[in-house]
């Protein structure tokens, strides 16, 4: 089993209040880099694509430019690998920096938590999707007609694969939220926290919320069971957008981990 680290464009004047909140005001002086992240798994059942990135479209607004060749669909061409090749898509949550080009997976089994979609498809309805949601997403996902598989039993582990699990999460970040557990023989274990905690500053002691929240109390409580997790199985948690970390990784381009 192979695991590929793929950097998806770096969001440059991001408030640094949004990564990691005092309680103050944003303040648009005081801004930070961040990375948004994808990783493959070449796993022997079949590759596993572990969020799509953040797409540079006109219906997807980001201020910063994302490099052409910082999109998902030409990162996996990089590596050989098209987007019908990927057995599995598990998506940590629907937010539009982690869902891009999701479309583009029609042939793959998209694994979401239970709670992130149906909540999603109802503020859609309901026409109250707010920023963090992209409408025209949405409705190409329902157009083209993803196969999903819904993943409940928030707080539980799910055994997904050999070697991988899935940390289903509820409230917190978003209406729900999956971390991947991979389990390496060489490296060893690493837990893929996507936003579930934004950068090591989250952990603490003491823990400290990023700014993006939508139940800081559930939010709080994922991160100490996140914690929990990676002392019990011995694993590196590898944050959603903390860029110290992420320089620190080995890049698809440069190699894996196994």
């Amino acid at each position: 089993m192979k695991l590929y680290v793929m950097g998806n464009g770096i969001a440059t004047d991001m408030p640094r209040e949004a990564l990691v909140s005092s309680g103050a005001p944003l303040d648009p002086n005081d801004v930070v880099s961040i990375p948004t992240t994808s990783y493959l798994i070449d796993h022997p059942d079949g590759l596993v694509l572990y969020d799509t990135g953040w797409p540079q479209r006109k219906r997807s607004p980001q201020k910063w430019k994302i490099h052409p060749e910082e999109i998902i669909l030409n990162c996996l061409a990089k590596l050989g690998v098209s987007p019908s090749d990927i057995k599995y898509v598990i998506c940590s949550h629907l937010h539009l920096d982690h869902a891009g080009y999701l479309e583009f997976f029609k042939d793959s089994e998209i694994l979401v938590s239970e709670s992130e979609f149906t909540n999603v498809a109802k503020l859609y309805m309901l026409d109250q999707l707010g920023p963090h949601y992209v409408k025209k997403d949405i409705e190409e996902w329902i157009r083209i007609g993803l196969k999903w598989r819904l993943i409940g039993d928030a707080g539980k582990v799910v055994d997904f694969l050999d070697g991988i699990k899935i940390l289903s999460y509820g409230s917190g970040h978003a209406f729900g939220m999956l971390a991947l557990l991979v389990q390496l023989p060489k490296t060893g274990n690493i837990i893929l926290t996507s936003d579930a905690i934004y950068c090591q500053e989250n952990v603490g002691p003491p823990i400290r919320l990023p700014g993006v929240v939508r139940d800081p109390e559930g939010c709080e409580q994922i991160i100490k069971n996140l914690i929990q997790r990676a002392q019990e199985y011995n694993a590196q948690l590898w944050y959603g957008h903390d860029m110290e970390q992420f320089k620190g990784l080995i890049k698809f381009e440069q190699g894996y981990y196994e």
